[in-house]
């Protein structure tokens, strides 16, 4: 009966500290795959930190794209460990670790404000300083108290096969963290998402993420509403930093405007670069499109690549690519009101927050069923 007593006694604690800590592992695995779906955002929010701190550290775009992966795949396999109660001694200790260093941090940012988001959600979620500070306090608390009574803590999967679960989690994490580099952002939680009225947003003053958003010759003339208005299609080349422009598919861009030329369509280079930049631009690519000049900041949020393109139709986004995967001939093969390239893409499952979710959960059910029928079994 003492057994027996002490297990009743027990079980609330039990339920309490694993609660919490599935809690903590999925708040910690949704901010790192939104940090995942948009690496280069986190990249550019790594920036923001340092010129807000006046830090004299001077690293290269490729370094702090690194730095960023390794805190978004930091972030999604401690919370996938804790999830799945994997490794419970060393990640209640690192994340415990981690919240203590963190939450004093984002008082101070609650308290100065040198940046208005933290990005801890990326794009995502947008949290205001004190959120992310009391949302910490909160997370804190539960991690601690998980790292204290970790003994009551019960695995959703076998010693044994944890390291399948590390193996299973690094492969998804790679791949998935790699492809939204490639190839664009899973998900555009950013607001030149495709479908957006961008002349609405802009001329109209409708959306005021978009009040940064303007085009000017080389003269410096205004040619944002001469852009947008313009109807039928429109392909932009949006570069906001063209010395720092990968050339790698340049003969692709130059067929871009060759077809717009053989179907009377309109390109514009865009870029926050100076003349200097330009015209080694144009002498290393011969391009022949005009470019104008635009900041860049809503250059590094409509498209994630450095160059991307980007087609307007009657100033709403129709669609953007990376510049690893621009349309080449085989997709030009007509008019594009009569072309998959002209149309918005359908929507593909695995590409919504749902899609996303189950690309990661799936696999974890699936071990944690596997670990349950082979305790059962032996």
């Amino acid at each position: 009966m003492g057994e027996k007593g002490d297990i009743k006694r027990s079980l609330p604690a039990r339920i309490t500290v694993n609660v919490f800590r599935v809690i903590v592992g999925l708040v910690f695995m949704f901010s790192g795959i939104v940090k995942a779906i948009d690496p280069v955002g986190t990249q550019i929010k790594l920036y923001d930190y340092i010129n807000s701190f006046s830090l004299n550290i001077s690293l290269p775009d490729s370094t702090l794209l690194i730095i960023a992966c390794m805190l978004a795949g930091m972030e999604i396999l401690l919370g996938i460990y804790m999830t799945m109660g994997a490794y419970i001694r060393g990640t209640s200790f690192l994340l415990s670790l981690f919240l203590i260093v963190m939450t004093p941090f984002t008082l101070y940012l609650a308290i100065s404000n040198p940046v208005e988001d933290c990005g801890c959600f990326g794009d995502a979620v947008k949290l205001s300083n004190w959120q992310t500070f009391w949302k910490n306090v909160f997370l804190l608390i539960l991690t601690l108290y998980v790292f204290i009574r970790k003994k009551l803590s019960f695995p959703f999967v076998q010693y044994k096969i944890q390291w399948v679960l590390t193996l299973v989690s690094m492969v998804l994490i790679v791949k998935f963290t790699v492809s939204n580099i490639k190839y664009l952002p899973a998900i555009d939680f950013r607001p030149y998402k495709i479908g957006t009225d961008i002349r609405q947003g802009v001329i109209r003053g409708d959306n005021p993420d978009m009040s940064d958003f303007f085009i000017l010759d080389s003269n410096l003339d205004d040619m944002t509403s001469a852009i947008l208005d313009e109807q039928g299609y429109t392909f932009l080349l949006v570069s906001a930093h063209l010395e720092s422009a990968n050339e790698r598919n340049i003969d692709l861009i130059d067929d871009i405007y060759d077809y717009c030329r053989r179907w009377g369509y309109s390109m514009y280079g865009l870029t926050a670069s100076g003349s200097g930049a330009i015209h080694d631009w144009i002498e290393n690519t011969g391009a022949e499109y005009e470019i104008l000049h635009c900041d860049e900041i809503p250059l590094e949020t409509m498209v994630r690549s450095n160059p991307g393109l980007v087609l307007l139709h009657d100033g709403v986004l129709v669609n953007k690519w990376s510049y690893l995967n621009i349309p080449d001939e085989s997709q030009l093969t007509g008019s594009l009101d009569s072309i998959k390239v002209g149309k918005m893409p359908d929507e593909d499952p695995l590409r919504t927050p749902i899609g996303i979710a189950l690309l990661f959960l799936l696999p974890l059910l699936v071990l944690g069923l596997i670990s349950f029928v082979k305790s059962k079994i032996l």
